[in-house]
């Protein structure tokens, strides 16, 4: 339970900068919601390793293989949210807006789950004896 709890806490943390950067670039600067958001994941990207691996899931120890796990869990967590955002968006005619909010919730929970799973597991994955 403490686990989700920080988990949430790092969330909102990174959902500021990923989705500010998202407003920034779309409202006032008129880059598309697609690059808009690509550009916020971007940048909140760094800020989620770092939070996940030291406040959430408490790893002292680091190995390279965690920043690939880490991309890969992040590239299955976006491209369904970039789904989600273009088939509310273009699809529906919702607000980029309000469409990413409802993208952003289905990133949250898969990237959760590949994050305790896969990146950050108490045992290694794959790994060569």
């Amino acid at each position: 339970m403490i686990e989700l709890l920080k988990y949430g806490i790092s969330g909102v943390i990174n959902t500021a900068v990923g989705y500010g950067v998202f407003w920034i670039l779309f409202t006032q600067l008129q880059v598309s919601a697609e690059w808009a958001n690509a550009f916020g994941y971007a940048i909140a990207l760094v800020v989620a390793f770092i939070l996940n691996r030291v406040f959430v899931f408490n790893k002292a120890t680091f190995h390279q293989r965690m920043i690939l796990r880490f991309i890969v869990a992040f590239l299955l967590s976006f491209s369904i949210n970039q789904i989600i955002l273009i088939a509310l968006h273009r699809g529906l005619s919702i607000r980029a807006e309000f469409a990413q909010v409802v993208a952003m919730v289905s990133y949250t929970v898969v990237f959760y789950l590949l994050n305790k799973r896969f990146v950050f597991s108490a045992r290694p994955i794959m790994e060569k004896p």
